[in-house]
């Protein structure tokens, strides 16, 4: 919700992005004033907040809007806004709550799989030899996550490895690691409702994705 108010709020406050010239082509923005600049700069902040929530938007509908909000002249008013963006939201959450649930189900039934009683999706990918993790125990790992798409939103390899407790992590990964050993490497599949459910992360996670995580379990504390 709060990034729903967040874009009316900045949109309205943006004192400029441009709007289209004669021929319906947008001009390339010319900088001559402090002002100008100003204008400019809000008009970057409303594009990546926007990128950020992997929007894909007509930029001339979106220029068209700040303008005749500055005016006073909006064909939309702030609650019909607010309607149209909540339903777009629900949409896309309801959508890959679908997409999860219809990966995890297929995902189950591939070899090497196993599922446990909270729907945590595992597959042993480097069996270890040490002991395993407590929920109380601090651990140091890496890892890669990603998306259903196979896009990587985060990931410790290439740098150095993650130390943090085991009980502060998401719960796919408290319940993921303590079916480790020392030394081993396992892929997690991780339902919504163990990782960050509805909320996700803004720019990183969509709401009710589920998630990938392939993750090496180096030293336990």
């Amino acid at each position: 919700m709060k990034n729903i108010l967040s874009i009316g709020v900045v949109i309205l406050l943006a004192t400029a992005i441009g709007c289209s010239s004669d021929n319906g082509t947008m001009p390339i923005a010319q900088m001559k004033t402090q002002q100008d600049s100003l204008s400019y700069a809000y008009g970057v902040q409303i594009a990546e907040m926007l990128k950020q929530q992997n929007k894909t938007l007509d930029a001339d509908m979106v220029a068209a809007a700040v303008k005749e909000a500055l005016a006073d002249t909006a064909q939309l008013s702030l609650e019909q806004c607010q309607e149209i963006l909540i339903a777009d939201q629900q949409r896309a959450m309801e959508g890959m709550k679908n997409e999860s649930e219809a990966f995890l189900a297929e995902n189950a039934t591939k070899p090497g799989v196993q599922t446990t009683a909270s729907g945590l999706q595992y597959k042993v990918i480097q069996e270890g030899t040490g002991a395993s993790p407590k929920a109380e125990d601090t651990v140091t790992i890496h890892y890669t996550g990603k998306l259903l798409d196979g896009n990587v939103f985060d990931s410790s390899v290439g740098g150095e490895p993650l130390t943090y407790p085991v009980g502060q992590f998401i719960q796919g990964w408290i319940e993921g690691l303590q079916l480790m050993k020392l030394g081993g490497k396992m892929e997690l599949y991780i339902p919504s409702n163990l990782a960050y459910g509805e909320r996700g992360i803004s720019g990183a996670i969509p709401p009710n994705a589920a998630l990938i995580f392939e993750i090496e379990l180096l030293d336990i504390k």
